[in-house]
Order: structure tokens, then C-alpha cells, then sequence
């Protein structure tokens, strides 16, 4: 009798721990200048351990499956993975990562939220000897005018971080990048201007990292580039805000606020620029009080010039507390081009005249703000 209870019990409990593996959903790769992300979407529980070897990572998880129709998204190449093959060691699923060059491993873990479903493993495969995002500059002439101000381009999002979502699926993170794209060709056709972008791809970069990237160039002015969505398929118009450190009581700014500052959700270990950290160390009353003022002539003149081309959906300069909009004592602006979750304006902000349009506008208006200094 207790021979028959063994067997069942060796039975019933090898059943049992056949059905407890744990599941790897999905496997998505974003690649940047100075490093490539891997995102693997998984269970809460999944136990996973990162080994880096001379020229190959290998990122092992226990008792593992992996779904049939995303099997084929392990496989991968980039101008620095060389291919990414997939091996199972017993009741191990071990992804081995050939790297094409020398390289650093961070790693971090990511809840789920609003867009992501999964709880995520982010793994960074980063150039070694490389300390920050490389970013496009116009190409030097051959006399460097001293005069010449810098512009920092910020397309908003990108990457993982899609920003909203219009309701033919266009995204946010490709709209905005086409239109800085423009705006900083257009910029840098003026000898006495020189255009900066924060990101040239489709990768994210740390909110905080954006304005560090504008005090290394030592850029005179930050332009962020966003569109805007809310649930009301009707709303339409532009709209440019400057930096308000106590926020904005308007139902529109705090949802603006809530979506631009996730932090935490794509940056892994950012951390907050607040008021006490970064700006009362660095700024001083009057400084601050002559950025706002300056920022608010630069937002109050792109209006004037979006208003020529399309509808406005506030014509005076809105204020919130955006984290991006933090840059130390230089005008700082961030422009909602237009609603993408508007189907017109969302055909709109996907054309490319269009694009080519709200680009010459914002342009316009940064020259009109600069003639009034």
C-alpha cells in the first residue's frame, strides 16, 4: 500500500511541476549608438542570472518555456550583436548574445504598467569606454562662428517607450522624431545656428540624460517635440508649455505630467531632477526668474507662428512641471505639435509636407524670439 501512495505522489508531483514552468512572452530588441537593449517580457517570479563572458553575455532562466509564435524574436543583429542563439541546459533556457566588440552589462527589471502588460528584464548591452548617448551635430565649417547659438532638439520618447498611441496606430516616438529631424535640417542651414538632437533613432534616452546632453553642448535653448493625446477623439490643436516647478491644476497638464515623467519605467535607474536636488543648487532666483520669463517669449512666439498653419488648442503658453523642461538658465519649451489621438490630425502629423510645415513654424518662431532679444 505505501509502494502505490509513493507512486502517486511521485506521480502527481512530476505532472505538477511539468505545468509550474515559468513563461518568457516576448523578446524585443532597441538598438542606440552606445549600446544595444534587449526586453524580455516575463513572469513576476522568473529566475534569471546574467553572465558576461569576453565576447558573449549569456542570460539564463530556470525552468523556462518559451512561446511558440515569439520563438522567432530571440534571433538578432545590430551593428554590435553579432547573432543571438538560444540552447537548453536541462530545465535552463539560456540566450547566448555574441557581442562584436568590447562591452559592459547593466541589467534591471520593470513592473508592468499602463502599456506593458508583462513584467520585463531590460539588459544593456553597452560600448565599453563610451559614457554617454552619441548625438548628430551639424558637421563643423571650416571657420566655427563663435556667435553661433545651440539648439537642443529633443524628440520625445522612444524606444520601449512608444509615448501615445493614435487611433490608427500611429506612434507617438516615430512622429515626433520625424519632426525634429526636420527641424534641425532646417536649423542648420543657418550659419548663425547650430541644431542638436537628443536621440537620431529609435531608442530611449533618460529623461535627466537629455539635459545633460544640453549642458554638454552648451546649447542657448531646448526645444522638447511631443504630440498630444486624450480620450475625446475630437480635440485638436497645439499647444507649447514652459516649466511650472508647482505644477498646473489643469486636468490636460497633469495628465501631461503623469505620461511625459515616468522616469523609473524606461530608464531603469534614473533619478528625478527635483527642485530641492538639482535646480536650487544650480539656479539662483533671478536666473531661474529669467528663464521662465525668456522661456515663456520663445513658447508665446512658436504659437504665433503654429497658428499660421493649423488650429491652436491653447493660444497662450501653458505651464508644467516636466522634467525635461529642468534645463539650467536657457529658454526651455515643450511643444504638443498636435492631438495623434485626433484620426485628422493624426493623418496629419504622419505626412511628411505636414511634418515639413510644423518644423519651418517651430523654426520661425525660434528666429522670430532670437530677432526680439
Amino acid at each position: 500500500m505505501r509502494f502505490w501512495v509513493v507512486l502517486l505522489f511521485v506521480i502527481y508531483t512530476s505532472f505538477s511541476f511539468a505545468g509550474d514552468k515559468t513563461t518568457l512572452y516576448d523578446f524585443r530588441y532597441w538598438s542606440a549608438p552606445d549600446h544595444t537593449r534587449i526586453v524580455i517580457d516575463k513572469e513576476e517570479d522568473t529566475l534569471f542570472n546574467i553572465k558576461s563572458f569576453d565576447d558573449y553575455v549569456v542570460i539564463s532562466f530556470d525552468d523556462a518555456e518559451v512561446l511558440s509564435e515569439t520563438f522567432s524574436n530571440i534571433f538578432f543583429k545590430d551593428s554590435r550583436i553579432e547573432k543571438v542563439r538560444i540552447k537548453r541546459d536541462k530545465e535552463t533556457i539560456k540566450l547566448i548574445v555574441h557581442i562584436k566588440n568590447k562591452f559592459k552589462t547593466n541589467h534591471f527589471t520593470l513592473k508592468p504598467n499602463a502599456k506593458y502588460k508583462f513584467h520585463r528584464l531590460v539588459v544593456d548591452i553597452v560600448d565599453s569606454g563610451l559614457k554617454s548617448t552619441k548625438i548628430i551635430t551639424k558637421p563643423e565649417a571650416a571657420k566655427p562662428n563663435k556667435n553661433q547659438k545651440i539648439i537642443l532638439v529633443d524628440a520625445g520618447h522612444g524606444g520601449e517607450d512608444s509615448g501615445a498611441i493614435g487611433k490608427n496606430r500611429s506612434k507617438e516616438k516615430d512622429v515626433n522624431l520625424a519632426i525634429a529631424k526636420k527641424l534641425v535640417s532646417i536649423i542648420n542651414k543657418n550659419k548663425d545656428l547650430k541644431a542638436v538632437l537628443t536621440r537620431s533613432g529609435d531608442y530611449y534616452v533618460p529623461l535627466t540624460k537629455r539635459i545633460t546632453i544640453a549642458q554638454k553642448e552648451k546649447a542657448t535653448m531646448f526645444i522638447s517635440i511631443h504630440a498630444d493625446a486624450v480620450e475625446s477623439p475630437v480635440a485638436k490643436g497645439a499647444s507649447v508649455y514652459t516649466l511650472s516647478e508647482k505644477g498646473n491644476n489643469s486636468k490636460l497638464a497633469k495628465q501631461l505630467e503623469l505620461s511625459q515623467n515616468v522616469v523609473d519605467q524606461f530608464g531603469g535607474v534614473e533619478s528625478v531632477i527635483d527642485n530641492d536636488q538639482f535646480l536650487k543648487n544650480i539656479l539662483t532666483d533671478f536666473s531661474r526668474k529669467d528663464r521662465d520669463m525668456q522661456s515663456f517669449k520663445l513658447a508665446n512666439e512658436i504659437i504665433n507662428q503654429l497658428e499660421k498653419i493649423g488650429p491652436i488648442h491653447k493660444k497662450v503658453p501653458q505651464k508644467a512641471n516636466f522634467v525635461v523642461l529642468k534645463s539650467p538658465s536657457i529658454p526651455s519649451v515643450l511643444v504638443e505639435t498636435a492631438f495623434i489621438s485626433n484620426p485628422t490630425q493624426e493623418k496629419r502629423l504622419t505626412n511628411r509636407k505636414q511634418q515639413a510645415k510644423i518644423a519651418q513654424s517651430i523654426y520661425q518662431g525660434i528666429l522670430k524670439y532670437y530677432s526680439n532679444l
